[in-house]
């Protein structure tokens, strides 16, 4: 017992003659000053100060009225637990960043598990401490407390034994105490810009990712977004092949260049795979060189990153990717920053899928054209061989006639009549057969069609949506399909160029009505044998008549710009696959318009 005493009494006899010799050397900070840095701490609530920077000014107010060689602010993170350094002064290097303490681990530890300040006066002779640099030789620790609860500690350091006195210890509690409401309070207002700003990237990423339906560029515009709104040095987008088992590269902002060639990546086994597949909603990675395949450690080294947020982008539970962000810091990525990630994962999954939409109806359509062109032409040839063929017929049995008229006189000796006739009837020949071959070549690819079973519903709708912008605000479209699956037989390419032609052959005639307004009607259902039927009506002005007898015939049409090939490509892939196609103008309910029906039979 005798020997704790005498220590005590040294310890006090030392730290009351530290204090007594502080104050003849006129070291110790004036009142004024104190409640000054008090003051200038309360200013910077509101101000346009960050974080960061209040911290800073608060471990300097504490550093100044406990004449500290060095001082540390730590903060505990709500999700683990641990205690890192957020703010430092008078430390060599920025080592003293990356110390981190479990609650309970050393002197901070202790102070911020027991909520009690506690000051040394030789940090070698306690057990608790945790040597962060060699000179330092006493410390003063204080817990900051917001509503009784511990959110960190101020720890202030000195090189000299015995340096913090009790006045010291009641001066920097009664800092903390204050320091603790402004970080608390900063905090809350950071919190609420912070939500103010996810807000707005939610609000802007909806805008600018469904400004475009270019495919590439809502990627690449996503991938900008992430990266500024994290401050990441590099975003990525990886996009699923068609099997899944691969992760492309499909955007990236930022990264080098040996970063941009680490693709394709495995689906299966890896990090992102799983975050694709499911496995994982999110997923957080602090220390990513250990995480990563061996192969790449090297380019994530060389690229400087540490961690990682990954999120999968789905869209109507599909898988269409991952999108991630880096940074160069080990950070751990909190439940807010993986929720708003998650959200903007969630719209730019939706542009996604409509920028591919796009792209698979601009694919459509020009498949839908080639095959309207090839059409067009074996129907424009056909009609051109047929115009043909029936003159040449004519002048070939006048030939054939002139010829036996003159078979019983004798020609001249000199005459070449004979080699002459001879050589035109092989030239009848030889066009006869030309185009005849033509004809019969034109029929054949007529006929050729690629049949299978299909949905009829499915056939109607692909082709309205080939039709989206054919109708301006005049025209109302209505669809009316038979409901679950509309079950036919025949070439789906071929089925759907008639529909679209059906569709937009009424969608014009609904244009060049008188005010350009009115209806176009679309309905599909079943037949009494069983077939399937499709509908198209509109209430134009109907089909002159006059016309009505040649409505199917090449080369026909009432429109200025029209070919006059529409209906009869119709007819004809009506025909080859065996359905009937009818007209009724004007329509019995309505006194006006037209209707055509398609009738195929039913499926095999």
């Amino acid at each position: 017992m005798g020997r704790p005493r005498r220590e005590k009494a040294a310890a006090t006899e030392g730290n009351t003659a530290a204090r007594l010799t502080r104050r003849r050397l006129g070291v110790v900070a004036p009142a004024g000053a104190r409640v000054s840095s008090l003051a200038h701490i309360s200013e910077a609530v509101g101000s346009d100060k960050s974080p960061q920077e209040v911290l800073q000014l608060i471990l300097k107010a504490a550093r100044s009225i406990t004449r500290a060689s060095s001082a540390s602010l730590m903060l505990c993170a709500p999700e683990t637990g641990v205690l890192r350094v957020m703010a430092a002064e008078g430390f060599q290097g920025p080592g003293i960043y990356r110390t981190e303490l479990k609650i309970g681990q050393g002197v901070t530890g202790w102070v911020a598990e027991t909520g009690v300040p506690l000051r040394l006066g030789n940090v070698s002779k306690d057990a608790r401490y945790v040597r962060v640099q060699r000179n330092l030789r006493s410390e003063l620790a204080v817990p900051l407390k917001v509503r009784g609860r511990v959110i960190g500690v101020i720890s202030v350091d000195s090189t000299r034994l015995n340096h913090f006195t009790a006045e010291d210890e009641a001066l920097l509690a009664s800092l903390a105490a204050h320091s603790s409401r402004v970080i608390e309070t900063t905090r809350l207002l950071e919190e609420a810009r912070r939500r103010a700003e996810e807000r707005s990237l939610l609000l802007d990423s909806s805008r600018v990712l469904s400004g475009t339906l270019d495919f590439q560029q809502v990627l690449e515009r996503l991938a900008e977004m992430t990266a500024r709104f994290w401050r990441a040095p590099i975003s990525a987008v990886y996009l699923a092949s068609e099997d899944g088992k691969q992760l492309v590269l499909a955007a990236c902002h930022g990264g080098t260049d040996e970063f941009r060639k680490l693709t394709p990546l495995p689906a299966a086994g890896t990090l992102l795979g799983r975050v694709l597949h499911g496995d994982a909603e999110s997923v957080t990675i602090e220390d990513l060189r250990a995480e990563v395949r061996p192969e790449v450690q090297p380019v994530v080294a060389a690229a400087g990153l540490a961690s990682l947020m990954a999120v999968p982008l789905v869209s109507q539970s599909r898988p269409l990717g991952v999108l991630c962000v880096f940074s160069r810091e080990r950070k751990q990525f909190g439940k807010d920053a993986q929720s708003l990630l998650a959200g903007l994962a969630r719209s730019a999954a939706l542009a996604i899928e409509n920028a591919q939409a796009h792209r698979r109806t601009v694919g459509l359509e020009e498949r839908l054209r080639d095959a309207e062109k090839s059409a067009l032409m074996v129907e424009l040839a056909a009609g051109l061989a047929h115009e043909i063929r029936n003159p040449l017929t004519s002048i070939r049995i006048l030939f054939d006639s002139l010829m036996q008229a003159t078979r019983g006189a004798r020609p001249a000796p000199d005459s070449t009549a004979a080699e002459d006739a001879g050589m035109l009837k092989r030239q009848f020949d030889r066009l006869e057969k030309i185009v005849e071959d033509y004809l019969s070549h034109a029929r054949a690819r007529a006929a050729s069609l690629q049949a299978r079973r299909l949905d009829l519903n499915a056939v109607v709708d692909e082709s309205l949506l080939l039709l989206a912008n054919a109708a301006d605000e005049g025209t109302r479209m209505v669809c009316s399909l038979h409901p679950g699956e509309l079950p036919a037989r025949g070439d789906p390419t071929q089925l759907s160029q008639a529909v679209y032609n059906l569709v937009l052959n009424a969608v014009q005639a609904v244009k060049s009505a008188a005010g350009g307004h009115g209806r176009v009607e679309v309905r599909t259902g079943r037949g009494a044998a069983g077939g399937a039927w499709l509908e198209v009506a509109d209430d134009g002005p109907g089909v002159a008549s006059e016309l009505r007898g040649r409505l199917f015939q090449p080369f026909l049409s009432t429109k200025k710009q029209g070919v006059g090939l529409g209906l009869s490509i119709v007819k004809r892939i009506v025909d080859a696959h065996g359905g009937t196609l009818e007209v009724e103008s004007p329509r019995a309910d309505l006194g006006r318009g037209a209707r055509f029906r398609i009738t195929l039979p039913p499926a095999t």
